[in-house]
């Protein structure tokens, strides 16, 4: 089949650069997706030009010229050819899944100088505790997840152990040293929901404060930052409880240190409220079926999957206090060399 200027024949990828016939297998595909653009305006109404962008397995990008239709018709074609190809612009988004409300893949967020995150390469979440089957084939099958890094407590991880995935490798990095009430679930969680008395918000305050802070925590975070370095093949999968804070915090780090801007780590952080919302109500209605509910504990239902935004400000605030920035930050608190930033880069950017 043509499109455009290119051909796909034989399961290649038939292309001419550089004055040469290129031919690439569709199985070397990572990734592709449709770009439009619109040229400078030079007094007349411009066009938009579509392109279609593919990235290979060895991170080389490439783009050709061709209409909206062939775009996605060439795409759909090579979807069918290579089903492990990642299609689309997801930017940060959920993966729809049963059992897993809060995964998502952050893959096509843009960084400052214009790169993406690879799609299918970094995914946040909870808990895998309760992965049904059918998510663990996704996971398996469409992510080829071959790491998973739990951060929680090693009483949580006994309390609720992850659903083992096939082909994946473990590593526990727990980036808390004590347990913090509403944050690190060691017991029941209507328990906590019943018994604690204190201040949700300004605990959780707090929490970010510390985790910036406190040097078990700084060497736990250079450990998992290091873990995403020696990562291989596939995608790596980290998590906490519910995917909030601990997995809110480290992924703000990561993200930092992959150059993509504030504003879009604040934007992908607060997206938990939303993934989080429907298992709130439920774990509300189950409440009120036992018991009163009355604000405090509302309050503590709150402080288990609601985050806001002046959580991860005080974190921000506070690496920018002790250290002046959060490049500073991870080369003194974690560190984190020149060399290292740049591997992290180079994997996970395009």
């Amino acid at each position: 089949m043509k499109y455009g200027k290119i051909r796909i024949d034989n399961g290649n990828f038939i292309y001419t650069r550089h004055m040469r016939l290129n031919v690439l297998p569709c199985t070397d595909i990572l990734w592709a997706y449709l770009r439009k653009s619109v040229p400078e305006d030079h007094g007349l109404t411009q066009l938009p030009v579509n392109n279609l962008v593919i990235v290979t397995r060895r991170h080389k990008s490439y783009q050709f010229d061709m209409t909206e239709r062939e775009v996605k018709e060439c795409i759909r074609l090579l979807r069918a050819l290579n089903p492990e190809m990642a299609v689309g612009f997801p930017k940060g988004g959920r993966i729809n899944q049963k059992s897993l409300p809060n995964t998502r893949d952050l893959g096509a967020l843009m960084s400052e100088d214009g790169r993406h995150i690879i799609p299918r390469k970094l995914l946040r979440s909870g808990h895998l505790y309760h992965c049904s089957v059918m998510d663990k084939e996704v996971l398996q099958e469409s992510y080829h997840l071959s790491t998973v890094i739990d951060l929680r407590t090693h009483a949580e991880r006994k309390h609720m152990p992850d659903e083992f995935i096939d082909g994946a490798k473990y590593h526990h990095v727990n980036l808390l040293d004590e347990p913090v009430p509403g944050v690190t679930l060691e017991q029941n969680i209507m328990d906590f929901l019943m018994t604690y008395h204190g201040d949700p918000e300004m605990m959780m305050y707090n929490v970010y404060r510390k985790m910036i802070q406190d040097p078990f925590t700084q060497k736990q975070m250079a450990r998992f930052i290091d873990l995403l370095i020696r990562h291989g093949d596939g995608a790596v999968l980290y998590h906490d409880t519910f995917g909030t804070d601990r997995v809110g915090i480290c992924t703000a780090l990561v993200l930092s240190a992959l150059d993509i801007p504030r504003n879009v780590i604040y934007e992908d952080y607060m997206k938990t409220n939303s993934y989080l919302e429907k298992e709130e109500e439920a774990l509300i209605r189950q409440l009120e079926s036992r018991t009163v509910v009355d604000n405090r504990v509302l309050s503590n239902v709150k402080s288990m999957f609601e985050i806001k935004e002046i959580y991860l400000q005080s974190a921000f605030t506070e690496i920018e206090k002790e250290y002046g920035s959060v490049e500073r930050y991870l080369k003194k608190a974690l560190f984190l060399t020149p060399k290292s930033l740049e591997q992290l880069k180079e994997k996970y950017l395009i």
